[in-house]
């Protein structure tokens, strides 16, 4: 499950990010956003605008359903799911930095660090609902089963999209199915200290 990742969205590779957010809500957002993100929070997401074009756009991490909250979708089973089913069509990119999971030892939970060795930025695949009334939509992060390398420490992982294939992602008529077969899944992983996940 991911439930926990980060975006530094005033580091220079990331600049433009935090620019066309201040440019597009400017007073709605009261306090710097957060680069902690859990759920609930509120985070860049790229998706398409009524007209056709891409930006990025505040919504809460997160889906609510009733009293639940949803934060990861299984991309296997996202056509099947009547919930993530109706939203097929609205794809979204969530840009992140860096993503922890934590391995299970006995009582002990050790969180590990992923990052991408070739890229400061990579993208999550996600889906997002928009609710009538709200300011701010919702995504939720698609996951894959872990690839070998990474399956000792969770059994799942973000379906982090390959660059060739973000345009296509976001275009709602190209074959979902096909684009959650093109992922990455070269990563590096530490184990870093406590203070610096939170």
């Amino acid at each position: 499950m991911c439930a926990h990742y980060f975006i530094r969205m005033d580091e220079h590779d990331n600049q433009s990010i935090a620019e066309e957010v201040q440019r597009r809500y400017g007073p709605l957002l009261s306090d710097q956003p957060d680069e902690n993100i859990v759920p609930t929070k509120l985070a860049p997401v790229r998706c398409r605008d009524r007209r056709g074009g891409t930006g990025y756009f505040m919504m809460h991490f997160g889906l609510k359903t009733g009293s639940s909250l949803i934060i990861n979708a299984r991309s296997e089973s996202i056509q099947v799911k009547p919930l993530f089913r109706s939203l097929i069509n609205r794809r979204c990119l969530i840009p992140a930095n860096a993503y922890t999971e934590w391995k299970h030892t006995g009582r002990e939970r050790i969180p590990y660090l992923f990052e991408s060795p070739r890229h400061s930025l990579m993208y999550f695949a996600g889906l997002y609902q928009l609710t009538p009334g709200e300011k701010f939509g919702n995504f939720v992060i698609l996951t894959r089963e872990a690839a070998p390398d990474y399956a000792d420490i969770h059994s799942r992982m973000p379906l982090i999209l390959k660059p060739d294939v973000y345009h296509d992602w976001l275009n709602p008529e190209t074959d979902i199915e096909s684009l959650t077969s093109s992922f990455s899944t070269e990563l590096t992983y530490s184990t870093p200290q406590l203070s610096f996940l939170f």
